[in-house]
Parts: structure tokens; C-alpha cells; sequence
């Protein structure tokens, strides 16, 4: 699996949503690199846990845009969020339990997650909150 790097058809037109996703995607491509090079099980669940923390931060930025402009799409968008924070956390407690994912099977916290998010649930997020004037 190819690893992505950041391109302006990530964007979804919201500056701090923009520069969340690129951070994400940040914290993405290291976790698979450390999955890669098979590092210690302490040192991934450190950057599994970093990124599920900035994962958390980022969604509740994006729910409090969404509450404060009274989103349409709110409830399947936190309904999306809550499965993949779950998702995570699952992944969490197996590395803590001593298990050692691989990226291409049970790990699945790849590219994809992020990018079909931002496809299906947060370009329509951005265009609710250009239409707002919150660019």
C-alpha cells in the first residue's frame, strides 16, 4: 500500500479543518512507517495513541462547527466520528494487550480512513460552512 502525501483535493476550504486533516494524514504516514520498520509495541502504541488523541481533537472541531452552524448532517457525521474513534481505541487496547498489528489487515488504520472521510463527510461539511462565510 502507498503511503499519501498531502494535495489541494484534500482541501475542504476551511483553514483550521484544512490544517487538521494535513496533520492527520502527518500522523498517518508515520504510524504506517513505524508499522513498516516493525518498531517496539511501546513506541507504536505512543503514535497510535497520538494520533487518536489528535484524531478526538480534530472531530470535536469539526462537531463544534457543526453545532454552532446548526450542520444538517450533524447526527451521521458524529454517528461516522464515533465509529472511528471506537475503531481506534479497539486498536489501542490490542497493541497495549501485546498484540503486534500489521498495516494491511487487522491494523486498518490506513490513508483510506482519512481520505474517504474527508470524501463523503467532510467536503460537504466545507461547503455548509463556505456557504456560512467560514472559510
Amino acid at each position: 500500500m502507498s503511503v499519501i502525501s498531502w494535495n489541494d483535493d484534500y482541501n475542504v476550504n476551511v483553514e483550521i479543518i484544512d490544517t487538521q486533516h494535513r496533520k492527520l494524514l502527518e500522523l498517518v504516514r508515520n504510524l504506517h512507517s513505524a508499522v513498516e520498520a516493525r518498531i517496539d509495541k511501546e513506541s507504536l502504541k505512543h503514535l497510535l495513541v497520538e494520533l487518536v488523541e489528535f484524531t478526538d481533537t480534530h472531530f470535536a472541531t469539526e462537531e463544534q462547527y457543526m453545532k454552532e452552524y446548526e450542520f444538517p448532517g450533524y447526527d451521521a457525521h458524529c454517528k461516522e466520528h464515533k465509529m472511528l474513534l471506537g475503531h481506534m481505541h479497539d486498536l489501542v487496547e490490542r497493541v497495549s494487550s501485546g498484540k503486534y498489528p500489521t498495516f494491511y489487515s487487522d491494523y486498518d488504520v490506513s490513508n483510506d480512513w482519512a481520505l474517504v472521510h474527508i470524501a463523503q463527510f467532510d467536503k460537504g461539511l466545507g461547503q455548509f460552512l463556505n456557504s456560512k462565510g467560514v472559510y
